[in-house]
């Protein structure tokens, strides 16, 4: 039990970490299943964005 403990205060910013890595595993996938269904050959200036209001859409990168 007490090395759980350690282990939960050695990484404490661990789940933020995994959270955005599960975003951005995602944005990358409907950004792909996106691309597929629509046909488009060069989306280097795209990225998924998801809203509560649409869901996931295509949009241009803010960079």
């Amino acid at each position: 039990m007490n090395s759980l403990k350690k282990n939960k205060k050695k990484n404490p910013g661990n789940s933020g970490d995994i959270a955005s890595h599960s975003v951005r595993v995602l944005s990358d996938i409907a950004r792909k299943d996106i691309e597929r269904s629509y046909n488009i050959d060069n989306s280097s200036d795209t990225e998924a964005y998801y809203s509560n209001r649409y869901g996931w859409t295509l949009r241009r990168s803010l960079k």
